[in-house]
């Protein structure tokens, strides 16, 4: 299957109905193509189009950030709002008089078909962390995991949806995803609240979240792990090493830190059976078993995993850890 963009003419649409004439005008030929608006006062526009990041000699005053804020709506306290029946977030930041002086639009596809070329490691996977550094698609392959997940488990499958942003911020989820169970969120403060009583009350087969390691998910997703609850999330990093450089996600790979020296020492089993590495669009790298790369890293050896994608053929690489 190859990748297919499913996001209708009326979600871009929501898009481009926030913008200012003249800035609708010129991002409305490219819309298909565009990843995010920024949009910061005395600055010129710029758009991040297919990956490239182009600035516009068109200055952004007070009133593009009133058009834009009345048409998106009251922003919750993140300063994050999702645009109904889309996966379009827009963010907004305050200064110092609680003015609106930087917004960013950021366009949410639901792409069928990314995942594909991982299918069969993620039909056979018992957990999968999904790693990757802002901004190279970690979302947009979560979503297409959900899918596959979903063939099977159905409503097993209970999708923690932390900003609204996995499955939208409608009252019904994108078709995409109408097969698993969703939890709105909202706000990402809530996030282990909401999952700890969808873990108590509602029995999930495998939970799948965006973004984990903060508000005290963590200590939660390890007890449900621990439970035969299976775990799906997404977490900042290039490597898999750089997650064993943030304190707050060591539980989620069974390690923790000795407090007489301070080495990092591996004490149970890893929450997820094996890692998918986005080092862009389209290019994966996958640890099958997340437990011995963990062991390798410790010991100060290199991980090795296997190329998937755009890379080319699955050829077995060696990939230096940092």
């Amino acid at each position: 299957m190859h990748p297919r963009d499913l996001t209708t003419r009326a979600e871009y649409e929501a898009v481009l109905d926030l913008l200012p004439g003249d800035i609708r005008a010129l991002a409305e030929p490219r819309i298909h193509l565009i990843e995010e608006i920024t949009l910061d006062k005395g600055q010129n526009l710029k758009i991040k189009l297919d990956g490239l990041r182009l600035e516009y000699h068109r200055e952004i005053d007070q009133q593009d950030m009133l058009y834009i804020s009345a048409r998106a709506g009251k922003f919750r306290d993140d300063g994050r709002r999702g645009l109904p029946g889309t996966l379009h977030r827009v963010s907004a930041d305050f200064d110092e008089d609680d003015i609106i002086d930087k917004i960013t639009v950021r366009v949410g596809r639901a792409v069928q078909g990314v995942a594909e070329p991982l299918r069969s490691y993620i039909e056979r996977a018992s957990g999968i962390a999904v790693i990757g550094p802002p901004a190279v698609g970690k979302t947009t392959l979560l979503r297409d995991i959900a899918r596959i997940r979903a063939e099977v488990l159905g409503s097993g499958l209970l999708v923690i949806d932390s900003s609204n942003e996995i499955t939208g911020d409608g009252d019904m989820p994108h078709p995409m995803l109408t097969r698993a169970r969703r939890f709105k969120v909202g706000d990402p403060e809530q996030q282990a609240p909401k999952l700890k009583r969808a873990i108590r009350n509602h029995g999930p087969e495998e939970v799948l979240m965006d973004e984990v390691g903060y508000n005290g998910d963590v200590p939660l997703l390890v007890s449900a792990a621990r439970l035969g609850v299976t775990v799906i999330a997404t977490m900042h990093g290039r490597v898999v090493e750089n997650v064993l450089r943030n304190p707050p996600l060591l539980p989620l790979l069974g390690v923790s830190i000795d407090e007489r020296t301070g080495d990092l020492i591996k004490r149970a089993e890893c929450c997820f059976s094996m890692a998918i590495e986005v080092h862009g669009k389209g290019q994966y790298l996958v640890h099958e078993n997340l437990n011995a790369v963990t062991e390798s890293l410790l010991r100060g050896e290199q991980p090795q995993g296997v190329q998937v994608g755009r890379w080319g053929d699955e050829l077995p690489q060696l990939l230096a850890a940092g």
